[in-house]
C-alpha cells in the first residue's frame, strides 16, 4: 500500500494560495510520500500543475456524497500524517473518520478528541504562519524557526504601503521571471470583484484607474471569475478606452499562469492579490472593511497597500459584508483613483530599477 501525506484545506482559494509554503515543506520532509490536498471544488487544479502536490481531492460543503467519495479516494493510501489546516467542525469530524498514523489540528475543543497533537492558532500571526505551525511536532527547523522571532512585525505597513520582507524559511518557492522584449507595452491586470461586496473597491474607482493607465501607454486587462464578468464589462465600457476582459474566460490555475506575463496587479483583499504574491508579481492591494493585522497580507514584499486609516469602523468583520454595516462604505468610497495610480507608478519604479 503507498504512503501518502494528508492535508485538509477546504478554506476558501486565498487561504488554499496561502497554504503553499507549507505544502512544500511537507513535500521536502517527506519527498518518497504521496502528497494529497482535500480542497473544495473548482480552486486546486494549480497545485498539480505547478507540482506543488501529487493530488487534489475536491469536495463540495453543501454535499455530503462528496466526502465520502473523498473517504474512498483515500482507501488506497497508508496516511502517514494528517494535517487539518482548516479549523472548521466540519473538517475536523471529517479527520475524525480518515485512518491515519498521526493526525495534527489546531487546538479546539473537539480536537482532544480527533488529533494526536495539537498546535496554538495565534492570531497575531500572517496566515502563513499560523499555518505552517502545524509542522512544529514534526520538523525541528521549523521550530527552530519560530522561536526566533513573534512575528507580528510582519503586519506592520509603512507610510509609503510598503511591507516588512517575508522571512525566506516562510516564503513562497521561486518562479522563474518572464522575459519580454523591449517594445512590448508594460502589462496591467485589475481583479475589480471580490466574494464580499463591501471589499470591492468602488466601481467609479477602477474605471478612473483603467484610464489613468491607458494613458501611459500601458495595456490593462480585466480579470477575475464568471461572476466577476459584468462588472469588468461595465467599467470597460464606462471607462471609455480600450480595454480587455478576460474575466470568466481563464480557470483558476490558468488565471495563476497568466499573471505570470504582467508587471503589475491591482486588486481588493481578495485571492488575487495571493496569486499575483505566489508568482511573485508586484501587486497594489485594496483594503476597505479588512485591516493587515488580521494577518492576510499579500505574502510578497513587492507590494503597495492603499487603505483609508481614517475610518475607526475598521474592521467591520473578518470577510467582509454583503454590504456596509453602517450603510455608507467609506472605507472604499473615500479612497480615490489617483492614490491607486500613484502607488502603481511607484512599485513600478521600485521593481524596475
Amino acid at each position: 500500500m503507498p504512503s501518502a501525506n494528508l492535508v485538509i484545506q477546504t478554506a476558501f482559494l486565498g487561504d488554499l494560495i496561502l497554504s503553499v509554503p507549507v505544502l512544500k515543506r511537507i513535500k521536502h520532509l517527506f519527498p518518497q510520500d504521496r502528497l494529497i490536498v482535500v480542497c473544495k471544488k473548482g480552486i486546486g487544479e494549480f497545485l498539480v500543475k505547478n507540482h506543488i502536490v501529487d493530488q487534489i481531492i475536491e469536495i463540495e460543503k453543501s454535499n455530503s456524497a462528496t466526502y465520502r467519495q473523498a473517504l474512498k479516494a483515500l482507501e488506497p493510501y497508508h496516511v502517514n500524517h494528517l494535517f487539518c489546516l482548516h479549523r472548521s467542525v466540519r473538517s475536523q469530524l471529517f479527520s475524525a473518520r480518515v485512518k491515519a498514523r498521526r493526525k495534527i489540528g489546531f487546538y479546539s475543543f473537539l480536537g482532544f478528541w480527533i488529533f494526536d497533537e495539537m498546535v496554538e492558532h495565534v492570531s497575531e500571526n500572517p496566515e502563513v504562519l499560523r499555518q505552517f505551525r502545524i509542522l512544529q511536532p514534526i520538523d525541528p527547523e521549523t521550530d527552530m524557526n519560530f522561536t526566533r522571532s513573534s512575528f507580528e512585525y510582519l503586519n506592520e505597513v509603512a507610510v509609503d504601503g510598503s511591507m516588512p520582507t517575508v522571512p525566506g524559511f516562510f516564503a513562497f518557492p521561486r518562479v522563474s521571471e518572464v522575459k519580454k522584449s523591449l517594445s512590448e507595452k508594460t502589462r496591467i491586470a485589475i481583479f475589480p470583484g471580490s466574494v464580499w461586496a463591501t471589499k470591492q473597491w468602488t466601481k467609479e474607482g477602477f474605471v478612473a484607474l483603467v484610464q489613468h493607465f491607458i494613458s501611459m501607454g500601458y495595456e490593462v486587462d480585466l480579470m477575475g471569475g464568471p461572476a466577476e464578468k459584468p462588472l469588468c464589462d461595465e467599467i470597460a465600457d464606462l471607462s471609455g478606452v480600450t480595454v480587455n476582459v478576460l474575466a470568466g474566460k481563464l480557470s483558476v490555475a490558468d488565471s495563476i499562469e497568466a499573471l505570470k506575463h504582467y508587471d503589475l496587479i491591482v486588486s481588493n483583499d481578495s485571492a488575487s492579490t495571493h496569486m499575483a504574491s505566489l508568482n511573485a508579481r508586484p501587486v497594489v492591494s485594496i483594503f476597505g472593511p479588512t485591516v493587515l493585522s488580521m494577518g492576510f497580507r499579500p505574502w510578497s514584499s513587492r507590494l503597495r497597500i492603499v487603505e483609508n486609516l481614517e475610518m475607526n469602523c475598521r474592521p467591520c468583520g473578518r470577510h467582509g459584508h454583503r454590504q456596509c454595516p453602517l450603510k455608507h462604505h467609506l472605507c472604499m468610497k473615500l479612497i480615490e483613483a489617483p492614490q491607486v495610480f500613484a502607488k502603481a507608478q511607484e512599485l513600478l519604479r521600485e521593481v524596475s530599477s
